[in-house]
């Protein structure tokens, strides 16, 4: 189950949904509670099945008002490389990709403040690499507390340790007792679980002592009770007591070690898989390749071969959710499934014990190939946001396939493509990580071939964005090197491209000789209309703060216009961008702000960090020109907290920041510092959803009183007098009349009122005496 999406950090619960009740866990929930009330870091150890996951994920749900800065879950039983352990963490934190910065060193700094809960569930696999990151979040944080499931304790100093034992069975003396069931969490369980297999089951005189004998052979084992009320869609219940009897007989005298519970799960598992049919086995053992769940379209494309035909595993998969081995999830219209993870670790051992594991992981590489090769085709057009849904659903997996290539020596070179070819999968959503896998391919793969340039333009795209100048330079120039040398005039225009984008925020003239080179290069040959609209929009930047406004304005409308013909969304919102860019220089800021708006509407949508953070600001400066300041503060300040969270402020560039610094100037000239800095305060501390609806106008601007926190000045008496008198439109000289004081006094108080509130007008005394004025509603 995977966290929703979210942007922000803070606030915010990032739970995953329950999926079955939560029965007989009321006094672990309760203890879990207590413990966390008194420590910093609390383990749910037990094994596989016995319900740590829920009730972590139940304790959670409860402790979200004790937590004022946000509960995040992150799971872990699809993570297989442990460097992407804190890749993870940042994103169930909400934090937005941070170019520029150490992405783990603003996430520490993000806690330090916090009193937040960070649940980690399944850490058994990456358990060094987990106490290690624990440790280090707890130092940063004294507010922070950690939520951990594993099957082992971490061995962190300071953490309690929670054994989470199978539920309680009843005794068999106890099991003729009437409502017996309500007295033992076990009997509860099998009693719901059966219900929803067989409509209308319920516990009887006739049938409860052998729903004890069951629970009792199960040992309370929450994941074998419901494994095994499963089957009551084919058996009896006594057929079913007795069956499960001669099952756990012959593992008892079988060479299998361990302790009784491990072989007891282990017991229903094999015998829930020897109940499947032949075909459910086998899309059992090859679906468990998956992370992050997979789709009917995956499964069919992964999964089937020889004993198994493409066109019988939708009605397989229909077998297997019968039988509760996987569970059926819907997100954003997606019909999705997953297994639980003693079930997918099952499904590996079955596939390695074949000898077909290395062939199913080979295909699901091709297919994650395929899927990202097809996303390349068709990203630029009607279906781009359809596609940025399916590649965050399918994130998990693309690490998987990036992590198969660069592990395996034979596949290696693979990666180049995989990660260098899709640059709008990072540059639109992945940023920070899209650079971590960059790298890693160009190191394990050091021959010169255009593969490894195309990924070397692509890290370069990425780490101009992140502010990264020098490692941009470098990739840019290592790229364009290896095509020159193999003639390959496609790569060459990438490499001249990146390298233009770069020096676009240091050196507009050199960008913009740089990107007309590329686009003459791009001309004539095969490249997709998505690098040249994404390298015109560049080019018209560099037009732009040429001062060459008509050149700039023709690029942004071509642009325009062949994103709004082929539906493409993405580009789309920067050509708005640069159009609004234009008629804001131009003096238009009413257009500028619409333009700006409908740019922000789009980028919203796809989340894209760097287009929000330049939007925001410009949609600030064109409020700032049309005379609405306080809207203006606000926007900068929130402009600032996306740039804080995502890199260098306007990429470092002195032209882009000069717009900042014009429309900060025209704000505290009007405003007043102190009205000022409590706007783009309040910019900064609102969320991100709220920043947005603000910027786009659904949201009103927190009102001159608020901005001002003038709640807290302290007005004298004869002040607060002065400052009726101002608000009725008085003059100094009447005020000093009416008052029977010299003008010259009266001047002095006004003065006085003034520098309190922050404010450098009569009219905003006036508004700020009027506001208290206003009767409260009831």
């Amino acid at each position: 189950m995977s966290a929703p999406d979210t942007l922000r950090a803070g606030p915010a619960v990032r739970l995953p949904s329950d999926l079955t009740s939560f029965e007989g866990r009321r006094s672990d929930l309760s203890n879990v509670k207590q413990l966390l009330g008194d420590t910093r870091l609390l383990t749910l150890t037990g094994f596989g099945g016995v319900g740590k996951t829920r009730i972590a994920l139940r304790a959670a749900r409860e402790l979200t008002r004790s937590h004022p800065d946000g509960v995040a879950w992150v799971e872990l039983a699809d993570l297989r490389d442990p460097r992407m352990l804190r890749q993870s963490v940042v994103e169930a934190l909400g934090l937005p990709e941070l170019p520029g910065r150490d992405t783990w060193a603003v996430a520490l700094q993000h806690i330090a403040g916090t009193r937040m809960l960070l649940v980690l569930d399944n850490c058994e696999h990456v358990l060094l690499d987990v106490a290690e990151m624990v440790d280090e979040l707890l130092r940063h944080s004294s507010g922070l507390r950690v939520l951990a499931t594993s099957r082992q304790t971490l061995g962190v100093p300071g953490e309690t340790v929670l054994c989470v034992a199978p539920l309680p069975v009843p005794p068999k003396e106890r099991a003729d007792e009437a409502g017996v069931a309500s007295l033992f969490p076990s009997l509860a369980l099998f009693r719901e679980r059966a219900a929803a297999v067989v409509p209308g089951f319920e516990l009887t005189a006739d049938n409860q002592a052998a729903a004890v004998e069951l629970c009792r052979k199960l040992e309370g084992i929450p994941l074998a009770i419901e494994l095994a009320a499963v089957k009551l869609r084919v058996l009896g219940l006594e057929d079913l007591v007795e069956r499960l009897d001669a099952r756990l007989e012959v593992l008892r005298y079988s060479s299998r070690t361990g302790p009784s519970r491990h072989r007891t799960i282990e017991a229903t598992i094999d015998w829930s898989y020897d109940l499947c049919t032949d075909d459910e086995r086998t899309l059992w053992a090859r679906a468990s390749v998956f992370t992050g769940g997979f789709g009917v379209d995956a499964a069919e494309i992964v999964c089937a071969g020889e004993s198994l035909p493409r066109h019988a595993v939708l009605d397989v998969l229909q077998g297997l959710l019968e039988k509760s081995i996987i569970s059926r999830t819907e997100t954003q219209g997606h019909v999705r499934f997953r297994m639980l993870e003693p079930l997918r670790e099952h499904g590996h051992q079955r596939l390695q014990a074949w000898g077909e594991y290395d062939e199913v992981v080979h295909r699901h590489l091709s297919w994650i190939e395929a899927l990202l090769g097809e996303a390349c085709l068709q990203w630029f057009g009607p279906l781009q946001e359809l596609w940025c849904t399916i590649l965050r659903l399918e994130q998990a997996n693309i690490r998987a396939a990036a992590e198969h290539c660069l592990a395996h020596e034979d596949c290696r070179e693979r990666s180049l493509t995989l990660v260098g070819a899709p640059w709008f999968l990072w540059i639109a959503m992945f940023l920070d990580e899209g650079r971590q896998w960059l790298e890693r391919a160009v190191a394990a793969c050091p021959e010169p071939t255009i593969n490894r340039a195309v990924a070397l333009g692509t890290l370069s795209y990425i780490a101009s964005l992140q502010g990264d100048q020098s490692r941009a330079d470098d990739a840019a120039e290592q790229a364009r090197l290896i095509a020159v040398d193999q003639a390959d005039v496609r790569v060459e225009a990438y490499a001249t491209h990146v390298a233009g984008l770069s020096e676009l925020f240091r050196d507009s003239p050199r960008s913009k000789a740089l990107l007309s080179k590329a686009l003459a290069l791009y001309a004539g040959h095969d490249v997709l209309d998505d690098q040249v609209v994404g390298l015109r929009i560049q080019l018209a930047l560099a037009h732009l703060y040429c001062g060459e406004l008509d050149e700039a304005r023709a690029h942004f409308d071509w642009c325009r216009d062949l994103c709004t013909l082929t539906g493409e969304r993405w580009l789309l919102s920067y050509a708005l961008y640069g159009l609004g860019f234009v008629e804001k220089l131009e003096g238009k800021t009413e257009v500028a702000i619409t333009l700006a708006r409908e740019a922000l509407d789009i980028k919203w949508f796809f989340r894209d960090l760097c287009g929000l953070s330049t939007t925001m600001d410009l949609l600030a400066w064109a409020q700032a020109d049309a005379g609405r300041f306080q809207d203006a503060a606000c926007l900068l300040g929130a402009a600032d907290s996306l740039w804080t969270s995502f890199g260098l402020r306007l990429f470092g560039s002195e032209d882009w920041l000069e717009g900042m610094h014009e429309a900060e100037a025209l704000c505290r000239a009007d405003l007043g510092d102190r009205v000022f800095d409590a706007a783009f305060r309040a910019g900064v501390e609102m969320e991100r959803a709220d920043a947005i609806a603000l910027a786009l106008g659904r949201k009103e601007v927190p009102t001159p009183t608020s901005l001002a926190d003038s709640g807290a000045v302290k007005l004298t008496r004869r002040e607060q007098q002065i400052a009726e008198l101002v608000a009725d439109g008085l003059s100094n000289r009447a005020i000093s009349e009416k008052l029977v004081i010299s003008q010259r006094t009266a001047e002095g108080h006004v003065e006085n009122i003034l520098s309190k509130l922050g404010f450098h007008s009569r009219s905003q005394v006036a508004a700020w005496v009027g506001e208290r004025r206003t009767p409260t509603s009831v």
